[in-house]
């Protein structure tokens, strides 16, 4: 065989490995959010957001050429720094002015030009390849009680600095929640998740009043009180629930919302984008977000299933379901009223270069661990265990 037929062998070979359709969904959600952003958000906005989706389709194919069961080894120094990355904001975290935290590392370029990025959208990523290889080394030992403390340690300290570093309390809770779906698949047993279940409820009251401020606990109130300071703090969600019932079944048409093109609704190309494409576009606009969500989560799903006998790349994708499931549900219930306002985005539809192009790494580590999952099975002698 000629070295030009090789090569055409070997991308024949890769492309059919590759899981086109885990991206095709995923470019199809960042295009539909690419419109609603065009009705509300910038140019400069456009612009970002572009790069982002083409860096994080960049990255979801470099992923796809390197098996990371065998990088995995590396977890314990992956683990150090991610906790480094996430120590990162207490000492140039910005945007506390804007978004209540303290979250964005921002780099000024030239005088009008500034990158920011998120470390805490970053570690997400880096927290469930951890988690994953750690639950897989446990092993038979997981259940032990030594293992169950190494776990929570594991678990709770990048949780701990996205709190107290970058004072965001929805990336915290979105970190737990992955936890606790990885822990739940990965076997832990009933036991200790109940005695965690109890402690956390335990944990609530002490949270509520002694470590939340007064702007965290409105937050909640106004999710039972639809008139608490419906002129502040609960002016958010008046106004996106305002857009969402513009938008009746029909919607009032591309660039035709009242409320949003008005700029009644703050945060519309960013945490309320849901809104947009409700006032826009109608129920059947905030479906088809809800739709090609829910196809990337059942996806990643599915493909955790079938890797079940190998529990690293089960978790790996059952760790990206989660962070998608959560985001998802939580941005899309403080848009219409059922959850607390936390600054999570909505993944491939809200504005942000670091979101954009993190759900595109995560989705990449998806489609690598498959491909390379089928490759090691095809390669696998039938005659070995």
């Amino acid at each position: 065989m000629s070295r030009g037929a090789e090569i055409r062998q070997a991308v024949k070979n890769y492309f059919k490995k590759t899981d086109f359709l885990l991206l095709t969904v995923a470019l199809c959600a960042s295009g539909y959010g690419l419109l609603l952003i065009s009705s509300v958000g910038s140019s400069r906005e456009m612009i970002v957001q572009i790069v982002g989706i083409c860096l994080g389709v960049i990255a979801y194919f470099v992923l796809t050429l390197f098996d990371l069961e065998q990088l995995s080894s590396l977890w314990k120094v992956v683990l150090v720094l991610n906790l480094i990355l996430l120590i990162v904001p207490l000492f140039f975290g910005t945007g506390s002015e804007e978004t209540g935290n303290n979250s964005w590392i921002r780099i000024n370029l030239t005088s009008s030009l500034q990158v920011g990025f998120q470390p805490a959208e970053v570690g997400k990523v880096l927290y469930i390849f951890t988690l994953a290889r750690h639950f897989r080394d446990l092993g038979d030992r997981l259940n032990d009680f030594k293992s169950i403390v190494l776990l929570g340690l594991h678990a709770i300290l990048p949780v701990a600095f996205v709190l107290f570093f970058s004072e965001d309390d929805g990336m915290a809770a979105s970190y737990l929640f992955i936890f606790i779906v990885m822990a739940f698949a990965g076997g832990v047993a009933l036991k200790y998740c109940f005695a965690g279940l109890l402690a956390f409820c335990g944990a609530v009251p002490l949270l509520w009043f002694f470590v939340f401020n007064q702007y965290q606990k409105d937050r909640f109130i106004v999710v039972f009180d639809h008139t608490y300071k419906s002129d502040s703090i609960g002016y958010h969600q008046t106004q996106s629930v305002a857009a969402i019932q513009s938008g009746g079944f029909w919607g009032d048409g591309y660039g035709k919302g009242s409320v949003c093109q008005y700029d009644f609704l703050p945060a519309d190309h960013t945490d309320f984008i849901f809104c947009v494409a409700c006032e826009e576009f109608g129920f059947f606009g905030g479906l088809l977000i809800l739709a090609l969500l829910s196809a990337i989560i059942l996806i990643c799903v599915f493909s955790g299933i079938s890797m079940r006998d190998d529990k690293f790349s089960m978790l790996c994708c059952v760790g990206v379901a989660a962070m998608f499931t959560f985001q998802t549900f939580i941005n899309v219930g403080m848009c219409m009223r059922v959850a607390p306002v936390i600054g999570l985005t909505l993944p491939f539809f809200s504005y942000g270069g670091t979101s954009v192009l993190t759900m595109f790494i995560a989705l990449g580590i998806v489609a690598s661990i498959k491909g390379h999952y089928i490759k090691r099975a095809f390669n696998r002698s039938p005659y070995s265990d």
